[in-house]
């Protein structure tokens, strides 16, 4: 398993009501830090305090997606799949965690079993938003109908999570150059959630394809929040150099 073998959690459980509640407690704060530090673009501080997250409480759909979320990002796609099954062992037939092998897989170029799991993503009698990204993901080069339809119905089915879901979709018009819808999206974002590094940086990236002036400024204030964050540092030295992102 390389060097992500010990992500997982501890076995522990909680004694007495007391301390149960003091774990789902930390297990809340290191998902609400994962969840920050995702946003800023941080996917290794990110995965780590998902994977604390799980020390404390295993139960956490939450933290499990999260973990193969980060994974996805990092690129680790087969570590993903690894651990997206050993989730699915303990949350059989999960929209999410079936959209996220799906994404895992299509980007493993593994597209015929991609197809599979995210089909079972949606065959749920409720499809998460997740499942729908996931499909518009792995069908992103197909007609626009097909991925615009899956996004609308990951809008649809977002409820509290709207602005995570027009992230992950002016992501994925982003890699369509789909910009103008993308822009769209990741301004909405970056209204709701000014510290969404992450956002500045797809914002940016889309406005310097078509040739806005703002992308300069998004890209430093996605540095400015994470000085860490090494594609908005490239794209930043790419844009003043006068070369296109792509």
């Amino acid at each position: 398993m390389g060097r992500f073998s010990r992500l997982e959690f501890g076995d522990s459980k909680p004694s007495g009501t007391a301390r149960a509640d003091q774990l789902l407690s930390d297990a809340d704060h290191f998902l609400q830090e994962a969840r920050r530090y995702w946003l800023a673009g941080d996917f290794e501080v990110a995965l780590r305090n998902f994977c604390r997250a799980l020390e404390q409480d295993r139960t956490r759909i939450e933290g499990w997606s999260g973990q193969v979320l980060m994974l996805i990002e990092l690129g680790e796609y087969k570590e993903a799949d690894l651990w997206a099954a050993k989730a699915l062992e303990l949350f059989p037939e999960h929209p999410d965690l079936l959209g996220l092998r799906a994404i895992a897989l299509a980007r493993d170029a593994r597209p015929r079993h991609a197809i599979q799991y995210s089909d079972k993503a949606v065959a749920v009698e409720r499809p998460t938003a997740w499942a729908w990204l996931a499909r518009a993901e792995i069908f992103k080069q197909k007609a626009d109908a097909i991925v615009l339809g899956c996004i609308s119905k990951a809008i649809a089915a977002a409820g509290n999570d709207l602005t995570i879901v027009k992230l992950q979709a002016g992501r994925i018009l982003r890699e369509r150059r789909a910009y103008p819808e993308a822009i769209s999206y990741l301004t909405d974002v970056v209204s709701a959630i000014p510290t969404a590094g992450l956002a500045w940086f797809e914002l940016g990236c889309c406005q310097q394809a078509i040739g806005l002036p703002q992308a300069k400024a998004s890209l430093e204030q996605a540095l400015r929040i994470n000085p860490q964050f090494v594609p908005a540092k490239r794209a930043i030295n790419r844009l003043e150099k006068g070369r296109l992102f792509f």
